[in-house]
């Protein structure tokens, strides 16, 4: 009997890799670090890996980007059935658009590594030189930042500290070096909507001022946009939220309601600033839509730098040299040094959220060091109904020892009409889990049939506040009710007891002992999903477990 082989050498390659990708994901192996997802960073030119799948295709490879979807969130109708059909292209779309992406419903670069399917795309990095940097370099010229240089192709030094004051106008921690949600904000990252013109070498460039004076005003009227308002500002207004990090439910759909308040409102409490859901100018700064004013930066000579140099000394920071005028390496040494003491990025740079912290511009900064005089809180809304002002606690440490993977689902539905009133910080079984403060256990909880949260535990402050830890595997030794721990010792490791679909941590925080508030902001801000490093305030005594294996899918509870 003769067989025909029918299939092409390239479909039966296609094959092979979408059985290598699915074999992956049933032994539990993350495809974080497959390199065969291969992409480019310049935008208009993305390269899918055959490994990922397709409108059309069945199997594991399908089951693990639809469990990855409803692990961030998103409906996916029918769940992970492990058929790529409309119901998976749609909620592929629903994603890729709250990520400030092109809602295409296929696998791109940026939407793979968002999603835990594959690495993250090349992007430019110090060192590098080409039409990639003079790209990223155009980008951030017309985003109103002063270029050293312009766009010369060469990613020094005058590049990172542009990317580090773009990052630090849009609330992004100010790194100064290029990755995803910077991308993406820039217009460079593979498929995004906001991407970047072709690279023109001779783009006008942004300088600064030579004048010694004030600072001057900026030039753009404020951009002031109303609730019920809808269009491409509104959109626009919806990216930069989206770039910085905040969830807005249904993505950049251009119509301003109290989805987009609520955004608003997430955003300036995470940057400190008066929290009115509104778009004032300050705001519309901070999120990059329109220019800021001109600030001292290092080298800059005159009394707009000796007026920052006054005001350090004037918050108590040592200025080795006084006000002299000069932005050398001791004012730079004094601002990180200031920054450091008000808990905000630590650039040693003149940036927004500096300038507004010393009042060299005028606003409202909500969580200043305390006073000797009473101050009041700032509300915070932990449900729809709650009236309750409560006050914001930071954390130090991070509650997982990565990696890890988490993303905002606060008051996503739950089964039996419940809202989720957590965060879930996804990782694999026997995974370390650590006090985020110095506290004591209140109350311990143990699997048990019908049982909600499985094996749990309650950290408490001293002011009543307390975090919630659930479905964990088991205790730390010598953990249990009343034992007193300090911020970075081991209480537990991560499970899947109780109602839960897959490993994880549910995570809740109750200020003041209270209702629960939505505790992805402050989780954000310590985000240590991807150190595998303990933190050094480790109480001695703690052993670390060590934790199988599996792949980011959903976590329900």
């Amino acid at each position: 009997m003769i067989t025909l082989w029918t299939t092409s050498p390239s479909a039966l390659r296609r094959r092979r890799a979408r059985l290598a990708l699915a074999v992956l994901v049933s032994l539990g192996v993350s495809t974080l670090g497959v390199t065969s997802v291969s992409a480019t960073a310049t935008s208009g030119n993305i390269a899918l890996s055959p490994s990922m799948p397709r409108q059309g295709d069945r199997g594991e490879s399908v089951r693990a980007l639809q469990r990855a979807l409803i692990a961030a969130g998103v409906n996916v109708p029918g769940g992970a059935d492990g058929i790529f059909g409309q119901g998976t292209a749609t909620a592929l779309r629903s994603f890729q658009a709250s990520k400030g992406l092109v809602a295409s419903g296929s696998i791109d670069a940026s939407s793979a590594f968002l999603l835990g399917l594959g690495p993250m795309p090349t992007l430019p990095k110090r060192g590098d030189r080409g039409d990639a940097v003079t790209t990223l370099q155009g980008a951030l010229i017309r985003a109103g930042h002063t270029m050293r240089g312009g766009a010369d192709g060469v990613f020094g030094s005058a590049t990172s500290d542009a990317i580090a004051a773009f990052q630090s106008a849009r609330g992004l921690t100010a790194s100064g070096t290029i990755e995803l949600t910077t991308a993406i904000a820039l217009g460079i990252a593979p498929a995004s909507a906001t991407a970047a013109p072709s690279t023109n070498p001779a783009l006008p460039q942004t300088t600064a001022p030579t004048s010694s004076g004030p600072v001057p005003s900026t030039p753009a009227p404020p951009l002031v946009i109303s609730v019920g308002e809808k269009g491409e500002a509104v959109m626009r207004l919806q990216r930069a939220l989206i770039a910085a990090g905040v969830t807005v439910r249904g993505g950049a759909d251009g119509v301003f309601g109290a989805v987009t308040t609520h955004a608003i409102g997430t955003y300036q409490r995470a940057v400190s600033i008066g929290v009115t859901g509104q778009v004032d100018t300050l705001t519309a700064q901070f999120l990059g839509l329109v220019a800021a004013p001109v600030l001292p930066v290092f080298g800059d000579r005159g009394p707009r730098v000796a007026d920052v140099q006054d005001r350090l000394i004037s918050a108590g920071i040592t200025l080795k040299g006084g006000a002299d005028g000069v932005f050398g390496v001791a004012t730079r040494v004094s601002l990180r040094a200031f920054q450091t003491a008000r808990k905000i990025p630590v650039t040693g740079a003149v940036d927004l959220r500096t300038a507004l912290h010393l009042g060299v511009i005028p606003g409202l900064v909500t969580n200043e060091p305390v006073a000797p005089a009473p101050v009041a809180p700032t509300p915070v809304t932990s449900t729809p109904s709650s009236s309750v002002p409560v006050t914001t606690t930071s954390i130090t440490v991070f509650p997982v020892l990565g990696p890890c993977w988490f993303s905002d689902t606060w008051m996503s539905p739950r089964a039996g009409g419940r809202r989720h009133e957590g965060v879930d910080i996804i990782a694999r079984t026997g995974q370390p889990l650590y006090a985020v403060i110095d506290g004591t256990i209140t109350r311990q909880f143990f699997d048990r049939p019908g049982s909600l949260g499985g094996n749990a535990l309650r950290l408490a402050a001293t002011d009543g506040t307390y975090f919630h830890y659930a479905h964990l595997s088991a205790f730390a030794e010598g953990i249990g009710l009343g034992s007193t721990v300090v911020a970075g010792q081991v209480v537990g490791y991560v499970g899947n007891t109780g109602s839960s679909s897959a490993p994880h941590l549910h995570f809740e925080y109750h200020p003041g002992g209270g209702a629960a508030v939505n505790p992805f902001p402050i989780v954000k801000a310590v985000d240590g999903c991807r150190s595998t490093t303990p933190p050094t305030t480790v109480a001695p005594a703690t052993t670390v477990a060590d934790g199988g294996s599996n792949a980011p899918t959903t976590a329900t509870m």
